[in-house]
């Protein structure tokens, strides 16, 4: 096991004062088994109201208003977490995570990259879910390239891979929607991975007794240096912050996020950093 310190800061800042906002959150990761959560702050400003809820996909969500005017609106999320490593998350699976989704469709380019990869299975003899998996997740990695700016957020699988590139979102999207059409259950990942910067993307397969996850931007197994915030069909269902307000403001955001290693004697380091992206 290992013992993760994070933080996740947003600071949203509008041109005009907006009012009658409301917002849904999903900052916050939960506890499973694989990973035990203890937050040491929780903020957000303003708010009226705020409630902790837990979404139809088991993520914990953040949902409140701010009413009066503002002109700014800031939250922050810290914490520990014990996180465990290559752990098989065994649950019962719902029949969602067989069937195509918005953004991990089964749309023409999905299914020629998919018969790629069924192919890839046939070369390298990959017969159980675990080794068709690790092969999907291989060939994606070699044959899809990581460029920051060539997607945005509303960028779904099949158009990444026309256009042959994007960042961890995409991966994730494309690993899915693969994953499904050759009939292995597959769900969307949001979270956070050792190091500095942003949010990052990945998979969970599931496979024979439970879910699996694999990290297709780096090609890495997911082990404990990734602590995750919510899962789902695909990125619509994980979104970290969601809202509406009255006003007609340009908006401007940053973004913060750490997460570093605590050694046995309370001193902090990044031990390890992503090789591909965060979205």
């Amino acid at each position: 096991m290992r013992k993760l310190r994070f933080e996740y800061r947003m600071d949203l800042d509008f041109s005009s004062p907006v009012s009658s906002h409301y917002f849904s959150l999903r900052c916050v990761p939960g506890d499973s088994l694989r990973q035990q959560i203890a937050l040491t702050d929780c903020r957000v400003e303003p708010a009226d109201y705020l409630s902790t809820l837990t979404d139809g996909f088991g993520n914990r969500k953040l949902s409140g208003s701010a009413l009066a005017p503002h002109s700014a609106f800031r939250y922050r999320v810290a914490g520990t977490a014990c996180v465990q490593g290559m752990m098989v998350q065994k649950e019962p699976l719902h029949p969602m995570y067989r069937y195509p989704s918005a953004y991990a469709g089964f749309q023409p380019e999905v299914a020629a990259f998919a018969e790629e990869v069924r192919r890839e299975f046939r070369r390298r003899d990959a017969e159980t879910p675990v080794e068709k998996a690790v092969c999907t997740m291989d060939y994606l990695y070699s044959h899809f390239a990581y460029i920051p700016g060539a997607t945005t957020i509303q960028t779904t699988a099949a158009q990444a891979l026309r256009l042959g590139k994007g960042v961890c979102q995409d991966y994730a999207h494309i690993m899915t929607a693969v994953l499904r059409y050759l009939g292995i259950p597959a769900r969307y990942v949001n979270g956070l991975m050792i190091g500095e910067g942003y949010t990052h993307a990945w998979v969970e397969a599931y496979l024979e007794d439970g879910w699996y996850g694999f990290d297709p931007t780096n090609n890495l197994h997911i082990d404990d240096y990734y602590i995750k915030l919510a899962h789902g069909r695909d990125y619509r269902d994980c979104t970290v912050d969601k809202g509406c307000f009255l006003g007609s403001a340009a908006q401007k955001q940053k973004i913060y996020v750490n997460v570093e290693e605590i050694s046995n004697d309370g001193d902090s380091g990044i031990n390890r950093t992503s090789g591909g992206g965060a979205s």
